[in-house]
């Protein structure tokens, strides 16, 4: 099983970020150079609209640990989101599943999970993820009024559609730039934290609850009609009606598939 990050193996983490950093820089202005010909300006809904005119599979999976799969078929990827996840929480794992479609060399053929929590073996993917959705931290935290730590950084999921992780993460990265040996103490003291309703916590702050929801959607005729429209301008293609029976066998057997992952890791 995968090691999740936690307090423990923080500073790895930003270790590793560091000596990634210009990689991920890069594949992040090779993303908005090329794959943003409508000038989406909102980064969630970029992922989206990116990963519809790919291949994308929503569906919602009762599963806490589930956040979704990137299916490999020679040059045929499929993206797969869990919408039973909050909402913030599939943004970034749309943007991970982009690294791993549009840069990962080494995705073979075959079945990429991506869990809901962050895992050290997944940090490019995951600091892409980051770079894709947040801007200034640092700045917007100390620009807050309220007093309350926790309040501070739900407001910064709020504004960046990130989750609590990703923030405290790169906070920790930042306080290491300006010495902020205070605040890195209290994203240790927090980074652990298990949030059961943040529903609540949102609502209580006048912030958008909605981001902290499922939004349950089930969506594979996308995907479905896609391909078949492929098949009808390029009929003598035999790949196109590959891939539909392939994606056919992929959406009918998505909970199977799930499973199988399920009893793997517990």
């Amino acid at each position: 099983m995968s090691k999740i990050i936690s307090s423990d193996n923080l500073e790895e983490v930003i270790n590793i970020n560091l000596q990634i950093e210009k990689q991920i820089q890069s594949k992040v202005d090779t993303v908005l150079s090329r794959y943003n010909d409508s000038k989406v300006i909102s980064s969630e809904k970029l992922a989206f609209n990116i990963l519809k005119k790919e291949s994308l599979i929503q569906i919602p999976i009762n599963d806490i640990y589930f956040g979704g799969l990137v299916v490999v078929k020679e040059n045929f990827r499929i993206a797969v989101i869990n919408t039973a996840q909050p909402r913030v929480y599939q943004y970034f794992i749309a943007w991970h599943e982009i690294y791993h479609m549009f840069f990962d060399e080494d995705l073979k053929e075959s079945l990429h999970k991506v869990n809901f929590d962050m895992e050290l073996n997944e940090r490019y993917a995951d600091y892409f993820a980051a770079k894709m959705l947040l801007g200034d931290v640092y700045d917007f935290y100390f620009s807050l009024d309220d007093e309350n730590f926790e309040d501070k950084i739900f407001r910064c999921m709020d504004v960046y559609k990130a989750p609590y992780k990703a923030i405290l993460i790169q906070l920790y990265q930042d306080c290491k730039k300006f010495d902020n040996s205070k605040l890195k103490s209290a994203i240790i003291e927090n980074f652990d934290k298990q949030h059961e309703s943040l529903v609540d916590k949102f609502e209580r702050l006048g912030l958008d609850t909605e981001l902290v929801k499922p939004t349950y959607i089930y969506d594979v005729l996308t995907l479905e009609n896609k391909i078949k429209k492929a098949i009808d301008e390029n009929p003598e293609i035999e790949f196109h009606k590959s891939n539909l029976e392939y994606f056919k066998k992929i959406s009918n057997n998505i909970l199977k598939i799930k499973e199988s992952f399920i009893n793997e890791d517990r």
